[in-house]
C-alpha cells in the first residue's frame, strides 16, 4: 500500500466515526492527530481536497483550501463526511484492494488475508469504549490501522515498528491486553517460527 494510501485511510477511518461533526474543528483535531503519523497539514488539507464532493465525491463536504487566507468548508448540512461512495472506498483500503491491482491472485489473497484478521481488530476497536479520552480513541483507531497492515503486508517484520505506540499501551494495557493477545501470538509466530514469512 502507498503512503498516500495509508494516509487516505487514516484520515478516512477519523472522519467515519466523526457524525453529526462535519465542520473545520474535526479537521484540526484531524491535522492534530495527523502529526503522530508524521502527516503535515498541508498534506492532509491537499487530501481533503482532492476526496471533496466537487472532485472524487468520497467526501460529503467542498473544501477551499488557501495556504495563505486558510480553509472554507462548505458541508450542505451533512450528517456524516463518507458517502457511500467514500464508504466502499475505505472498505477497499482497508483491504488493500483501492490501487489497481497488477495481478488479480494476490489482491484476492490480501482480501481474504485481511478479512482474517477482521474480526481481531473488531473486538481490538471495541476496546474504543474504555478509553479516557479522544485523544487515545483515534491513537486506538491508528494503532490497529498499522497492526491491519502488518499482518496482511507480509514484509518482514522491523525491530521497533510499533514503537511510537509504546506510551498508548502501556497506559491502557488492562483494556487492550485481552484483544491484542491473538493478533501478537499472530505476529510472534510469524516472527519465531517462519523462515520465509517476508516472502
Amino acid at each position: 500500500m502507498s503512503q498516500t494510501d495509508k494516509m487516505r485511510e487514516f484520515i478516512l477511518s477519523y472522519l467515519e466515526t466523526q457524525p453529526n461533526q462535519v465542520n473545520l474543528a474535526t479537521v484540526r483535531k484531524l491535522i492534530g492527530y495527523g502529526k503522530n503519523n508524521d502527516y503535515g497539514a498541508p498534506n492532509i488539507l491537499n487530501e481533503l481536497l482532492v476526496m471533496d464532493q466537487k472532485h472524487e465525491a468520497i467526501l460529503t463536504a467542498t473544501f477551499d483550501v488557501d495556504f495563505v487566507d486558510g480553509v472554507k468548508l462548505f458541508n450542505n448540512k451533512a450528517t456524516r463526511w463518507l458517502t457511500p461512495k467514500g464508504i466502499n472506498y475505505l472498505q477497499e483500503l482497508k483491504h488493500g484492494s483501492a490501487s489497481q491491482p497488477t495481478i488479480q491472485l494476490s489482491t484476492n489473497n490480501k482480501n481474504r488475508a485481511a478479512q482474517k484478521y477482521d474480526g481481531y481488530l473488531a473486538q481490538l476497536i471495541s476496546a474504543k469504549t474504555a478509553m479516557q479520552t479522544e485523544a487515545d480513541q483515534v491513537t486506538l483507531q491508528e494503532f490497529s490501522l498499522d497492526l491491519r497492515h502488518l499482518l496482511t503486508d507480509n514484509k518482514k517484520l522491523e525491530r521497533g515498528a510499533l514503537n511510537k505506540f509504546s506510551p498508548f499501551v502501556q497506559r491502557n494495557w488492562q483494556e487492550l491486553s485481552t484483544p491484542m493477545t491473538p493478533i501478537f501470538m499472530e505476529l510472534s509466530r510469524r516472527f519465531l517460527f517462519d523462515k520465509n514469512y517476508d516472502a
